[in-house]
């Protein structure tokens, strides 16, 4: 009979202890899902503060951008006229170079020639 008492006694303790096992996957696996419920809320609410920070950004800057490309736009028309007033003003001497080069030539020697 002892024998007896000693296997249901061990049976006993066995099935407590696969029940004490089966709470704390339980409870593992539980905490988990909480954790990846939180992760999950965490990162959203990251998300939500990045994208509007980026908005808040790029709505300052917008404005910025456009002058920028106005500021450009006036400094290239404004070298183009300078260009233009140059190439006036030297047009006529330009002229008198070729006339007198194709009409007064220079007899020298080719550099291959030599």
């Amino acid at each position: 009979m002892s024998q007896q008492n000693g296997i249901a006694t061990l049976l006993k303790a066995e099935k407590e202890a696969h029940e004490i096992v089966s709470k704390s996957r339980k409870y593992r696996q539980d905490k988990l899902k909480q954790a990846k419920s939180d992760a999950a809320q965490e990162i959203e609410a990251y998300k939500t503060k990045k994208d509007q920070e980026l908005k808040d950004f790029e709505s300052k800057n917008v404005g910025s951008t456009a002058e920028l490309e106005k500021q450009a736009e006036q400094d290239v028309q404004g070298e183009l006229e300078e260009i233009k007033k140059i190439s006036k003003s030297k047009t006529s001497d330009v002229i008198k170079l070729l006339v007198s080069a194709v009409t007064e030539p220079i007899p020298e020697m080719h550099v291959n020639a030599i």
